[in-house]
């Protein structure tokens, strides 16, 4: 039927501030239905606009008053720019549309904007005029009734309870469209918030159609559902139970007739004999002994036309079985029960959304049933065929429907129905390592590239971290400890002077450490760092700087691209040749670790990936602390190695220094990893061999021509030989990984540095490894022991930085494995602390 919708926009108040000038609004309002525009005047500079505006008159079809929602958009006036938005309102129309309704809807409503939230309140006043229209042939169900509860609603009464009705409808989801690229958040939340109330308003018209065509009046237990497929589309389905509703006028406090255990519905609970409801205004005709009723009319078809249907709301007399309500007999109430049943099997679905019945409607309960699906969710291309989606719920009802046969059963009450959507968007594995700020502000300088994973996000060429790798990030091969040490020599000074100079020298160390840590980072082979903790000691005369961190490789990161050496003095041949020799053995250590922590990213391919590959990364040099004038830096040679790869300048004999501290850094010997971090990455199969312990080291300094470098000499060598006298002491577990590698540096004496490590050993579980081992050491080493070290996972002695305190003769073959410094002397005294976790079977 036509009709016609008014509109009047009354007013406004507690707009927001939109001009900074003034701090006030030039507020307007357009209001939209369909295709159609009205427009207020303008009401200057006011928070609490008056427009008290005239009618807007919309003459439209009942379709579209069911499909469209009027939409009400609060702008602010700008003369030389483009109107800026305030926000919106949608009202559903729907609701006006029943015959006993009220056809008038006024008050305030909050104006909403998805960016910034509720901003404001408008009064508007929506009146709608419906006109007789005998069309046969339309396809709008106004004066269908919706009720969300699954009861018959208490002024109500229940005439004919026709059966389950179903609808979906799908559309592609404009959060998705390429069209979002273009536009802004806004625009994109608005065009999403129409569609969802458009497609609503669509489903519910379908809805009453089945309903009309199934001659009832009202869907009562109606449950509306989103299914938010991502790229895949957008779904909005329902379900409900049909019936025929009387509306009582003077409903009494208590539950009405037909709700009462009388004799009448013990008796005979079903009943054919149906009273016309008139759907007057005026009083309702009496019901007598009147009972609940199925209609037996026939199973309707998603695609038939109301062309043949008569939509009359007023019920036909075509229940079931035959005699008056207080016909009493067995024989009587079995064939009664046949024909219910009988009308039942001729629904599609006998369900019922429905859980409160009245006495008498439910004979037996057989039990509960239920069936789950999954779905591979393909993309909608045709919005106007949702057989795809349509086919997916038939079979779930239908696996429904043959439970309750299984049963005895031949109804279903109490249905509803959920999904849990789940994308690879949702939760990815690989988003931990993606940017969380935005690529255009970022908040320092970095290179961007896709992630190598999903190739969706962005993620950084590098990342460190002060936590443990994430259980679920993919990763590459195993982890190493990676540690940077630097000392710093300071005149001796007090108070304000002191602070002074040991502030001057901070943020120098620091960058000299991170430099150190990505230099090292590079030659593992790896890209990322966890657990990553810095701590720096204050002495009288010197600063000394320690950084530990795990070394992992990400495979949602890109390669590392290597370290290239430049040199200044190109004329030299014998340096040019010294130059190339060190960058040969770079790239042999930077192969070997990739071996030695099983380093094999797959290669990624173009073609299986479905997206470019990204362009090569601009190369980065790493600066040192003494870095160069920006003169002297645009003389660096970027012609060597490739595009990617780190730059380190040999420009002095510090710098040599550091180049050569890169290739001394000695890796673990055979079947040692060590990390510190809890977990060791790359390596699962631990076993219930646990050891924690503490080892302490001195060393004394000689204040005879202390410089920089040779402190930092003796320091680096003080860390790696204690990490070289844990190996040498836990080789009994091998195959072994050192967890949670905690060094404490402090500065006890003005000549003298102390360095504890807290660690624990774990033992895994790898035969190649642990055999290997054990060759190597009893070929090479005595078994020599007591009955007491037997008991032991290594004996109580001292250090065997001495000679004399040496309880094996392997301080050759420790040598040989770890290096000629391992066995070599040093001045102080080291201590080694165990305690080993007994389990409470043997405490």
């Amino acid at each position: 039927m036509p009709g016609k919708l008014k509109v009047k926009i009354v007013a406004g108040r507690h707009l927001p501030v939109m001009d900074r000038a003034s701090d006030l609004t030039d507020a307007f309002v357009e209001v939209k239905f369909a295709n159609t525009t009205f427009k207020t005047d303008v009401y200057p500079k006011s928070l609490n606009p008056q427009w008290n505006s005239e009618w807007f008159k919309f003459e439209v079809d009942d379709e579209d008053l069911q499909d469209e929602p009027l939409q009400i958009t609060v702008l602010d006036h700008d003369t030389y720019s483009a109107n800026d938005a305030i926000g919106k309102v949608y009202i559903d129309i729907d609701p006006l549309l029943y015959t006993e309704a009220a056809t008038v809807i006024s008050g305030w409503f909050p104006i909403y904007d998805t960016i910034h939230g509720i901003r404001g309140e408008i009064s508007v006043v929506v009146k709608v005029d419906l006109f007789n229209d005998l069309n046969r042939f339309r396809q709008s169900s106004c004066g269908v009734k919706f009720f969300c509860t699954t009861s018959i609603p208490k002024s109500y009464r229940a005439i004919v309870i026709h059966g389950f009705v179903e609808e979906l409808v799908v559309n592609e989801d404009p959060e998705y469209q390429w069209i979002d690229r273009i536009r802004t958040p806004r625009a994109s939340n608005e065009a999403r918030q129409r569609l969802i109330s458009l497609m609503s308003g669509e489903l519910q018209r379908k809805i009453g159609l089945k309903v009309l065509e199934m001659r009832g009046n009202a869907v009562v237990g109606y449950l509306q559902c989103f299914d938010l497929e991502g790229e895949s589309g957008l779904v909005v389905r329902a379900i409900g139970t049909a019936c025929t509703l009387d509306k009582l006028t003077n409903p009494a406090p208590f539950p009405p007739a037909c709700h009462s255990p009388c004799k009448e519905l013990k008796e005979t609970p079903f009943s054919d004999e149906l009273i016309p409801n008139t759907h007057s205004s005026g009083p309702s005709t009496p019901l007598k002994n009147q009972t609940y009723s199925f209609s037996p009319s026939k199973s309707y078809s998603r695609q038939s036309s109301s062309s043949d249907t008569d939509l009359s709301l007023t019920p036909k007399t075509t229940g079931m079985g035959s005699g008056s309500a207080g016909r009493e007999g067995g024989a009587f109430k079995a064939l009664l029960r046949q024909q219910t049943q009988s009308a039942l099997e001729q629904r599609e679905f006998p369900f019922f959304t429905l859980t409160a019945f009245p006495v008498g409607f439910l004979v037996h309960v057989g039990g509960v049933v239920s069936a789950r699906s999954v779905k591979l969710l393909d993309r909608i291309h045709n919005p106007d065929e949702p057989e795809t989606r349509d086919a997916w719920w038939a079979e779930i009802r239908q696996e429904i429907k043959s439970h309750a046969k299984a049963l005895g059963c031949h109804a279903v009450v109490g249905y509803s129905e959920s999904t849990s959507i789940w994308t690879e968007e949702s939760q990815p594995p690989c988003g931990f390592c993606h940017i969380p700020y935005d690529e255009l502000n970022m908040p320092f300088p970095a290179h961007l590239t896709f992630c190598y994973s999903c190739r969706k996000q962005k993620v950084p060429d590098v990342l460190f971290t002060t936590i443990d790798l994430p259980a679920d990030t993919p990763s590459v091969g195993k982890g190493c400890l990676i540690q940077a040490r630097l000392c710093r020599l300071k005149k001796k000074a007090q108070a304000e002077a002191n602070a002074t100079a040991i502030s001057n020298l901070l943020p120098f160390m620091e960058y000299e450490l991170h430099t150190q840590l990505m230099n090292k980072l590079k030659l593992k082979g790896m890209n990322a760092m966890f657990g990553l903790r810095i701590q720096i000691t204050v002495g009288e005369n010197m600063l000394l700087g320690l950084a530990s961190a795990t070394g992992v490789y990400l495979a949602s990161l890109p390669t590392p691209g290597g370290i290239q050496i430049s040199g200044k003095t190109p004329s030299d041949t014998s340096y040019e040749q010294h130059i190339s020799h060190m960058q040969k053995k770079i790239n042999e250590t930077i192969a070997k670790n990739k071996e030695l922590y099983e380093i094999n990213p797959p290669e990624i391919l173009e073609e299986t990936i479905g997206s470019p590959i990204p362009e090569p990364r601009q190369r980065t040099r790493l600066l040192r602390s003494q870095s160069e004038s920006s003169d002297e830096a645009m003389e660096l040679d970027l012609s060597h190695g490739k595009k990617d790869a780190f730059v380190l300048e040999i420009d002095d004999t510090d710098a040599v220094e550091d180049v050569h501290s890169l290739l001394t850094d000695v890796p673990p010997p055979p079947g040692f990893y060590s990390c510190n971090t809890e977990i060791m990455p790359g390596i699962n199969n631990w076993t219930s061999d646990i050891q924690m312990f503490t080892s302490v080291r001195v060393i004394r300094l000689s204040n005879a021509n202390l410089t920089n470098q040779t402190l930092n000499k003796s320091f680096n060598d003080m860390c790696e030989n204690l990490l070289k006298s844990l190996y040498f002491k836990l080789r009994s577990m091998v195959p072994c990984c050192l967890c949670h590698v905690n060094f404490t540096v402090a500065v006890p004496e003005d000549e003298s540095i102390q360095v504890a490590v807290t660690a624990v050993a774990i033992s895994f579980d790898k035969q190649d490894a642990l055999q290997s081992s054990k060759s190597k050491v009893e070929g090479t080493q005595p078994r020599v022991s007591t009955d007491t070290d037997e008991l032991l996972q290594f004996p109580l002695e001292l250090s065997s930085d001495s000679p004399g305190l040496q309880p094996f003769s392997s301080a050759k073959d420790l040598q040989e494995r770890m290096g000629p410094s391992a066995g070599a002397p040093q001045r102080g005294m080291s201590l080694l602390f165990r305690a080993a976790i007994i389990p409470p079977a043997l405490a």
